[in-house]
């Protein structure tokens, strides 16, 4: 039979353990609201209390195939010439999404980088999914952000374009390339309509050569090529915003041409990740 103190030592840290977890607070400041409530699950939205976390308009059903957005998408049915195979966004653009972008694109809160990358990486992961579904050892290559003007990053600071591509090559072990760049500044494309938008984006990004010739090589020092053989580099371009496409779209026209600059035997098939679908 143990003896007393064999029992206490066996006893002590589980009843310790338990007595810390009732006296230690059941609550936590939600990041978003600032409410002391009780946090739903770690999930990677831990952040959030429940309330904000089931406020999340999550875009779960599709209705267009091509640029994903869950009603009919009367901007797909008129564009001639689209470059990219889709687009995939996390969330729907509603207030809500439209005040935690601008508190951290025009604010500083730089404590939501998580928690937008975290939504993005979801909708990364649907992505990667449904294409699965349709080819055989589907994966992306490279990841590339949307970039802003000189101008734009003065005025924030940073590109979160870019943050976001940096959180989701992380997290799926994939490269970043900052391949494109703006030709000239924009005026912000909320403001306009969808035909100032259309003429707005006209080559409005380019792609330089040595960055191009870098990437290439780069991937094939990683070895990117999947077992299928695929001989088509598979490019992901990421943004925060999609809302009629022609900023996308002009990045991707951008990168086919140089691909055709180039001679490049093969052109890229070119997948669209963004946060929010307008």
């Amino acid at each position: 039979m143990p003896s007393f103190w064999t029992l206490l030592h066996q006893t002590l840290p589980k009843a310790i353990h338990s007595l810390t977890a009732l006296l230690a607070p059941s609550t936590r400041t939600c990041l978003m609201c600032g409410s002391l409530s009780r946090h739903a699950a770690d999930d990677g939205l831990s952040a959030l209390c429940r309330d904000c976390k089931h406020a999340i308009p999550w875009i779960r059903v599709i209705h267009c195939p091509v640029c994903g957005r869950a009603e009919r998408c009367p901007d797909c049915l008129r564009r001639e010439d689209t470059a990219f195979i889709c687009n995939r966004s996390a969330v729907r653009y509603n207030p809500l999404i439209r005040e935690w972008l601008a508190l951290y694109k025009y604010r500083g809160h730089e404590a939501i980088a998580p928690l937008l990358g975290e939504m993005l990486f979801t909708a990364y992961q649907r992505l990667v999914k449904e294409m699965s579904g349709r080819t055989e050892a589907f994966s992306i290559d490279v990841v590339i952000p949307v970039p802003v003007s000189e101008q734009r990053l003065l005025e924030r600071g940073f590109n979160q374009a870019e943050r976001l591509a940096a959180m989701i090559a992380e997290r799926s072990g994939l490269p970043l390339f900052n391949l494109l760049k703006r030709t000239r500044h924009s005026e912000k494309q909320s403001f306009k309509t969808r035909g100032a938008r259309l003429r707005d984006s006209e080559h409005l990004f380019t792609v330089d050569d040595t960055r191009l010739a870098a990437m290439l090589r780069g991937l094939s020092d990683l070895h990117t090529k999947d077992p299928a053989g695929h001989s088509r580099r598979r490019v992901l371009i990421v943004d925060d915003i999609y809302t009629t496409g022609s900023t996308v779209n002009a990045c991707a026209q951008a990168v086919e041409e140089a691909f055709r600059r180039n001679r490049l035997a093969a052109g890229p098939e070119i997948y669209i990740l963004t946060l929010a679908r307008s």
